[in-house]
């Protein structure tokens, strides 16, 4: 390898650009990604990234691609990543809010997008793609909604917004609880806090427990007259 050939190839692993030209049809690319600049193989990446293909799955794709390539030209993991993360937004801008919710839903689940040897799609993904798919449906100026659905829409609205008001409740009272709790331990002895924590149990103090303890003991009588042994 010339030395001219391997700075080509460093130029390529570390450039960061964001500025992106524009291709013969319209569709932003960056000269300097490796799958930028090959029609065939961004065309490819970019179809298996929206269907949700791991990043290990799009390079065994591109293998019989890479194999008539030149070393400093061939497509690799970092490749695919970068590539993800930069451009294929503006190629792909509505297939990239799919793969960014199928990426982060991936995450959350543990599943490796990256060397993952099976497609990184899950049920949450595949829901919440869903969801943005039906609204971007239901914004569409042609879309008429009915009154009923409007309706039930409302209803469904009404009833989540009061179990959120329940739930935001309760949080704010155990953590105002918390922050009085926190208060009183510093104006009470240390060996008063099971006294308190007694207490707030709604359980009488450890005082009264042995005191009644004692108190409930039942006296018996006792016989010195010897037994029917003699003893």
């Amino acid at each position: 390898m010339s030395v001219s050939e391997a700075f080509s190839g460093v130029v390529d692993d570390s450039m960061e650009s964001m500025e992106l030209t524009l291709g013969a049809n319209g569709i932003h690319l960056e000269p300097r990604c490796r799958i930028c600049r090959n029609d065939q193989v961004r065309t490819k990446v970019n179809d298996l990234l929206a269907t949700g293909a791991s990043y290990a799955m799009v390079l065994r794709a591109l293998g019989d691609d890479n194999g008539k390539l030149e070393k400093r030209d061939r497509v690799t993991i970092d490749s695919i990543r970068n590539h993800t993360a930069r451009h294929f937004p503006f190629q792909q801008v509505a297939r990239a809010t799919y793969r960014e919710i199928l990426e982060r839903r991936a995450k959350e689940n543990s599943v490796d997008f990256i060397e993952g040897v099976a497609t990184a799609v899950t049920p949450m993904a595949f829901l919440e793609s869903v969801m943005v798919k039906g609204y971007e449906t239901l914004v569409d100026e042609r879309i008429t909604v009915s009154y009923r659905d409007g309706m039930e829409a409302a209803l469904k609205l009404a009833e989540a917004l009061r179990k959120d008001e329940g739930a935001h409740e309760r949080a704010q009272m155990m953590a105002e609880m918390g922050r009085i709790i926190e208060v009183v331990r510093t104006f009470i002895p240390s060996e008063r806090w099971p006294e308190v924590q007694a207490a707030l149990r709604g359980e009488a103090p450890v005082s009264q427990q042995t005191s009644q303890t004692v108190e409930g003991v039942r006296m018996v009588d006792i016989d010195d007259a010897p037994d029917e042994d003699g003893n």
